[in-house]
């Protein structure tokens, strides 16, 4: 009855250890799964730049490789080291998401200096992909 009851219990830990693993091996593959979805739907900056625009402007230019769940766009600037994790950031403008191919956005009568700006992708979900910053300088008027 003895040797019974342990090939009972053995058999059972081999079978639990088995359907663990099992589990384990596809929670990974989920996992992977939807990491692999999300950063499929995350769009990317594929064009982010930014120009001087006539006597006292500055003109923003950007795309993503895809506008799935992004609600609208804010361009911002800073005058400060756009390094430092206590600069101030402004708004210049929000916009809806148009389904375009690119978006522009003048800035008028900006201050001689470094002005630094990045876009903001609002998405639907509240999260936000940023884009990378773009440094301009400004003589003079």
């Amino acid at each position: 009855m003895k040797k019974l009851l342990s090939f009972i219990a053995i058999a059972i830990l081999i079978v639990s250890s088995s359907w663990i693993n099992h589990a384990m091996k596809n929670e990974k593959a989920i996992d992977a799964s939807v990491k692999e979805s999300a950063l499929l739907l995350t769009p990317d900056f594929t064009t982010f730049r930014t120009h001087r625009q006539g006597k006292d402007g500055v003109t923003t230019v950007w795309s993503l490789s895809s506008e799935n769940g992004v609600m609208g766009y804010t361009v911002l600037r800073t005058y400060e080291d756009p390094t430092d994790p206590y600069a101030f950031w402004e708004t210049v403008t929000q916009s809806p998401c148009r389904s375009a191919r690119s978006y522009k956005h003048t800035d008028d009568n900006v201050f001689p200096g470094y002005i630094s700006y990045c876009v903001v992708a609002n998405m639907s979900g509240g999260g936000e992909v940023i884009s990378p910053v773009s440094t301009i300088r400004i003589l003079s008027h």
